[in-house]
């Protein structure tokens, strides 16, 4: 696949500028939908088990059908399946607003969903095909920036308008931004020169990987309702185990795999998306666990709460600039292991925090997280790009995806699991009864301090990982 290296600036930041958009619109996007849930809820008179299945579908069509389209990508051209996804998720988001009934509304994210499942990761593959090596780095850091800034302003935008508008406004806010977009992207993003390849698409793989990834991430969701001894969760990770193993023996097998197994077997590809997996595993578990800490231990309000936490999402997007323009100077691999580093001193410095630790050390530490993750992003996001073949840049970036989405799933399920083991532990030991915990902030305590010390061990493994995985030198 030749992809048409661009080397004017303004050409260059042109594109940055449009692959940059779409990830700032599907963040506000996600963001906003999670702040609309108990209103969601309220207006279809739902339970809030019925309305998790929204977020849920994010992730169960995002993590199950990337690998596909970043495929489609390879054969048929990056810049078409990045504006047919536009197209979709445009469209998908223009119907979610009108949908009847929460079932309607669930199928119509899915639709919605599987637009964002083939722009997003066709965005970094763009980068990472038409613009000099010199500056991919300081282009994915920009990325990481608007996504830092999604996320922070989502939901702000989705607060004001579910209390003014009523849900259905969330739904209208991407459309102009998509549509412009769009237009943007057929304007300025490079076409491929040569002619579509005439490769077949491995459709079985690709439902293998769906039958596989289904399962765990429903098991993941409901193993702290349920139990990891529940039948329920048992045969869901029994289910993943065999659909996987036949999904990597398929493609073994096949001409035209879905994903190319021998990407694994370049050692400094797979220490680099393994250590991507352990930093987004204890980030997201961080932003998962700590309102919990803020209310239940310190007794914030949800409003205070919300800005404390608007920090580390500030703090990405300060330092995930800077650090794609120095990856670009010195190298990916440094820059990783010293995003790792601190990931791991802030998860020190959470271990320390007591029911009486003050602001004046919560602040900094958030501050740190926030750092950490900005530098480590764009960075370690080039250096997995760095080590994928050029005809597979499009596989490349949904096998990241799917490990950052994963990284996610682990991190919200097994932190907080973590959490519970501990108090569960603390509570027999001192005949606590269960109903008791939230009036008792030195036993939850206990529980918060277990998880950001498990948080530590991560950390390490994924530092390890990220000076495991050298540098590669690319032409420009």
């Amino acid at each position: 696949m030749k992809e048409c290296l661009i080397q004017e600036k303004r050409k260059q930041n042109l594109v940055i500028a449009v692959i940059s958009a779409s990830v700032f619109m599907f963040s506000v996007d996600y963001s906003m939908l999670n702040i609309s849930l108990p209103t969601i809820t309220g207006y279809f008179n739902a339970t809030i088990g019925s309305v998790s299945r929204l977020p849920l579908a994010y992730l169960l069509v995002v993590t199950s059908t990337v690998l596909l389209f970043g495929k489609l990508g390879d054969i048929l051209g990056l810049k078409k399946i990045f504006i047919m996804g536009l197209i979709i998720f445009i469209a998908g988001t223009s119907l979610c607003a009108f949908a009847p009934t929460l079932d309607i509304l669930f199928v119509l994210r899915i639709f919605q969903c599987l637009g964002e499942a083939m722009f997003s990761p066709i965005g970094i593959a763009i980068i990472t095909t038409s613009l000099p090596s010199s500056i991919q780095g300081r282009a994915l850091g920009i990325m990481a920036t608007a996504q830092g800034l999604g996320f922070s302003l989502g939901p702000v935008i989705g607060g004001y308008i579910n209390s003014h508008i009523g849900w259905q406004g969330i739904f209208f806010v991407n459309i102009p931004i998509g549509i412009c977009v769009a237009i943007a992207a057929q304007r300025e993003l490079p076409s491929r020169e040569d002619k579509p390849s005439r490769e077949k698409i491995d459709y079985l793989g690709a439902a293998l990987i769906f039958i596989s990834l289904s399962p765990l991430i429903y098991a993941l969701n409901a193993m702290r309702k349920m139990g990891l001894n529940n039948p329920v969760i048992i045969s869901c990770f029994a289910v993943f185990a065999a659909a996987l193993i036949i999904f990597i023996i398929r493609e073994k097998s096949t001409p035209n795999p879905i994903l190319d197994i021998a990407l694994f077997k370049n050692l400094d590809f797979t220490f680099a998306v393994i250590s991507a997996f352990c930093a987004i595993f204890v980030y997201m578990g961080l932003l998962f666990l700590f309102p919990f800490y803020l209310s239940m231990v310190r007794g914030l309000d949800a409003m205070r709460s919300g800005l404390f936490l608007m920090l580390p999402a500030a703090m990405v997007m300060v330092f995930a600039p800077v650090a794609g323009v120095v990856s670009d100077r010195i190298g990916m691999r440094k820059i990783c292991a010293i995003g790792m580093a601190f990931t791991g001193l802030a998860f020190f410095m959470f271990s320390l925090f007591t029911v009486k630790s003050s602001p004046l050390f919560i602040l900094p530490s958030l501050m740190v997280a926030g750092m950490a993750i900005g530098c480590f992003l764009p960075a370690n996001n080039k250096l997995v790009m760095a080590h994928v073949p050029a005809n597979k840049h499009g596989m490349g970036s949904a096998v990241y995806k799917i490990v950052m989405s994963m990284g996610g799933v682990f991190g919200i399920a097994v932190i907080p699991l973590v959490l519970m083991k501990a108090i569960y532990a603390k509570i027999a030991v001192i005949h606590m009864s269960i109903q008791d915990i939230k009036h008792s902030p030195e036993v939850m305590m206990v529980g918060f301090d277990a998880a950001f010390r498990f948080g530590i061990y991560i950390c390490i493994a994924g530092l390890i990982f990220a000076l495991l995985a050298k540098d590669r030198k690319e032409t420009s």
